[in-house]
């Protein structure tokens, strides 16, 4: 909760979460259709073929950001890992 007198501020990062990172357990075989992503030659990009390690890794990056206080607002896929963009408040009080 926000005190009277004091004003919301924000500040942002943006993180990357490459594939590599994706396939980074030895138990994540290289097979097609085990990636997290793919991306068609449009440029287009969607899940799909999800591994479950795969997913427990993609969700223990978000969690951890949002264990840190940061909100996530989008995330983009590419062909080399999604960019993920996170904001966080900053409570400044006035005296």
């Amino acid at each position: 909760m926000i005190e009277r007198g004091s004003t919301m501020t924000y500040e942002y990062s943006i993180e990357f979460f490459s594939m590599e990172r994706a396939n980074v357990a030895e138990s994540i075989s290289e097979e097609e259709g085990s990636k997290v992503y793919s991306c068609g030659s449009e440029g287009e990009c969607t899940v799909k073929d999800l591994l479950e390690e795969q997913m427990d890794l993609l969700q223990d990056f978000l969690n951890e950001m949002g264990s840190k206080g940061w909100e996530l607002v989008q995330v983009l896929f590419n062909r080399n890992g999604a960019v993920s963009f996170w904001k966080r408040a900053i409570v400044e009080v006035k005296l």
